[in-house]
């Protein structure tokens, strides 16, 4: 599935947000269930929410392409355990964690953010700047990625946004 779309929530007084119908009904429940996993964002200060099925091959993959090294090692003990499976509840709710809440300071007021195979969230005010000054600032280089999506372009060789 791919998520687009942005969406406004706000967490409850139980750490509960709701998952947008938009971003629910694309879903697969045979293969996802009423879950997702939620990580560290790729984006300083965000969270990311992963389909089971995305998150499980990601980590397969990782598995298969051991990467030595330090770096590594402090991925894995920082990432994995500050990954949870959340499932949903009938009203298409998820509790987020107190202790991933903490370390990136989410706040209340939450966009959730469709980034194609995963849900970013970000506090709300710091996810506006960086839509404005990107579209104002970076828009027609980071366009590429689209104009070439079609194109014989090749994982090798992508484009170079500077």
């Amino acid at each position: 599935m791919i998520f687009t779309g942005t969406f406004v929530r706000n967490l409850d007084e139980k750490n509960r947000i709701q998952i947008p119908a938009e971003f629910r009904k694309g879903r697969d429940p045979k293969v996802d269930g009423k879950a997702f996993y939620l990580s560290l964002g790729e984006t300083k200060h965000t969270l990311s929410l992963y389909p089971p099925g995305t998150f499980e091959a990601r980590a397969r993959a990782l598995q298969e392409k051991r990467i030595a090294g330090d770096d590594s090692l402090a991925f894995e003990q920082v990432f994995y355990p500050s990954a949870n499976r959340l499932e949903m509840d009938p009203q298409g709710r998820v509790v987020l964690p107190e202790r991933q809440l903490a370390m990136v300071h989410l706040g209340k007021e939450i966009t959730l953010a469709g980034a194609n195979d995963r849900i970013d969230l970000w506090r709300t005010a710091e996810y506006e700047e960086f839509a404005r000054v990107t579209y104002e600032h970076r828009w027609h280089e980071l366009h590429k990625y689209w104009r070439l999506a079609g194109s014989e372009w090749k994982e090798k060789d992508p484009p170079a946004v500077v």
